[in-house]
């Protein structure tokens, strides 16, 4: 009994001169920081901070990250990046450590990744089709429906003949990432893991770590300012934010409330939803109203709800509204045809006599990934209103743009000969109508006669005639033999037909097709249009089309791609 006693005092002694040991030990610091991760070491990996990259953002990417879980990760990759000071200010090129998902008990079993399934995967080949653009590829064969400006990286960076990654062309064979490319096996997890020990045996007091800021989130203000702008481009419905509501209890009394602190929005559909948005409502409240009134709501806001996650609280209470993930481009309009690229998607889904409005929200994290006003305003008119949201500061967009554009020059398409004109005046040519041509005279030839000419043009020493009639084959030979050449065209031809015979008897470089300009190319939000026409090679590229563009996106396409239009 007497050495049961002396071992436990022994027991005793040696756990207090473990608890007294200095906090800054390495080995302790490593051990402590790994446990609060609660991260299987299987599952790390590295990431590099690119240009615009946010910690949210980056989270969000993490494969098997839900929006739920996005908050609990904060604390997570804080405890295992110790090395970076401000995670809410990163750099670009900083290394972050990221877990591949939260670890859990039930996971404790061995998950080792399968090397030659990954090499088995890592890609495919895809031959290029009509029409495609990389971001037409990335949806429809990757099923990609975020992080596009990555993936349009991922593939330029393993196909190095793509050097503009807005033009690539048919029948052309590319590589495509597979599914598994970002996929880590054993032995870099293990690196990875080790990195994490290394990094955490440089920090000194591990209390540092709780010093890093935390998650910024969106003033109040701002947030209701969302709110009320998405709210009120809903067919009439409508926010209430100041004054009091007085709701009225039957055979008891009324109930008041504070606008400012419960805001109150009506929906055209005569739903009424009472938003708490600091969770002050007692649950009773909830229960009466739910008791009292079938189109009344109390919903009530968590604080860690951002600004989609009321939405969809509030979008749900009714009937005529839903809102939902947007899993793939919207197509806007048709002359031209607009892809634009949103996350979530409100529409009413009760059908009416006038065509419903539809919201687009888009979030965004810096400036330079802003839709161009013009992208926005065309998407209205034709029945998509985008709202853009930074998820710290609110409602953002940029400015509406000013375009000085000159009138756009129109080929008529009453005669051959008026087409032709009005083409080579267009580029710049010397050119005259209804021109008389001397063949013979009177001192040379004994006659005269000469030929009157649809047009004449003078280019680099050389005279081109353009007729559109009929001409003997003892007249043309005459006309060669001066030294001029003949362009024929009818009037019975189509316009693209008329253009191109002048183009060709020019010799003025020209491409017919299907064009398509990418955001994305130019570093913007993804957004693209395109459209059927003549893109004719000059000083100038000049877009020659038979429909009648919006002008903001032809002063669009003449700022961001010096692209030109005509039309007839």
């Amino acid at each position: 009994m007497i050495k049961r006693y002396v071992l436990v005092l022994i027991v005793i002694i040696v756990s207090s001169a473990l608890v007294y040991q200095p906090v800054a030990a390495k080995e302790d610091t490593a051990q402590i920081t790994l446990k609060k991760t609660a991260v299987s070491q299987k599952k790390l990996y590295t990431y590099t901070v690119k240009k615009g990259d946010i910690l949210s953002t980056i989270i969000r990417n993490i494969p098997g990250i839900t929006e739920e879980d996005i908050s609990n990760n904060y604390q997570l990759i804080k405890e295992l990046n110790p090395h970076v000071p401000d995670l809410n200010n990163l750099e670009v090129g900083q290394s972050l450590v990221l877990p591949g998902k939260p670890f859990t008990e039930s996971e404790g079993k061995d998950t080792t990744t399968d090397t030659s399934k990954i090499s088995s995967s890592m890609g495919k080949h895809y031959k290029i089709k009509k029409g495609d653009t990389l971001i037409k590829i990335i949806y429809r064969e990757l099923k990609v429906r975020t992080s596009i400006l990555k993936t349009l990286k991922i593939i330029k960076s393993i196909n190095p003949s793509i050097r503009n990654i807005n033009k690539i062309y048919a029948g052309n064979i590319i590589k495509l990432p597979g599914k598994t490319i970002f996929v880590k096996t054993t032995e870099e997890t293990k690196a990875v893991a080790q990195e994490v020990v290394k990094l955490s045996e440089k920090t000194t007091q591990p209390e540092k770590i709780i010093e890093i800021k935390e998650k910024k989130f969106m003033p109040p203000e701002a947030r209701l300012a969302v709110l009320k702008q998405v709210i009120t481009q809903m067919n009439g419905s409508s926010i209430t934010t100041t004054g009091n509501y007085y709701l009225p209890i039957p055979k008891t009394g009324q109930v008041t409330i504070d606008c400012s602190k419960i805001p109150v929005i009506e929906f055209d559909d005569n739903t009424m939803v009472f938003l708490d948005l600091e969770n002050r409502a007692h649950n009773n409240l909830k229960k009466m109203i739910s008791n009292n009134w079938a189109n009344y709501y109390l919903v009530k806001v968590n604080k860690n709800d951002d600004v989609i996650a009321i939405l969809k609280k509030v979008i749900n209470t009714t009937k005529s509204y839903s809102m939902t993930k947007s899993e793939k481009p919207i197509m806007i309009g048709a002359y031209p045809p607009v892809e634009v690229i949103v996350d979530w998607v409100i529409v009413n889904t009760i059908p009416k006599q006038a065509k419903p409005v539809k919201q687009g929200l888009r979030l965004v994290y810096e400036n330079n990934l802003l839709l161009p006003k013009s992208i926005k305003n065309y998407s209205q008119k034709n029945g998509l209103i985008i709202t853009e949201i930074s998820e710290e500061t609110g409602i953002v967009g940029k400015p509406e743009e000013v375009y000085s554009l000159p009138p756009i020059p129109v080929f008529p398409t009453t005669s051959a000969k008026d087409f032709s004109y009005a083409l080579v005046s267009s580029l710049g040519l010397s050119a005259e109508k209804d021109v008389d041509i001397q063949m013979f005279d009177t001192v040379q030839d004994g006659f005269n006669l000469s030929i009157k000419a649809d047009v004449l043009i003078k280019n680099e020493n050389k005279k081109y005639i353009i007729y559109s009639q009929s001409l003997s084959p003892q007249f043309a030979n005459s006309l060669k033999q001066a030294g001029n050449e003949l362009i024929f065209v009818n009037d019975n031809d189509d316009p693209k037909n008329i253009m191109e015979k002048i183009l060709h008897g020019l010799n003025i470089s020209f491409t017919s097709g299907d064009f398509t300009f990418s955001g994305a190319e130019k570093n913007q939000a993804p957004y693209s249009l395109n459209f059927i026409g003549t893109k004719i090679k000059t000083d100038k590229d000049l877009y020659v089309i038979d429909f009648d563009i919006d002008q903001e996106l032809r002063g669009l396409l003449q700022e961001v791609w010096s692209a030109n239009i005509a039309k007839y």
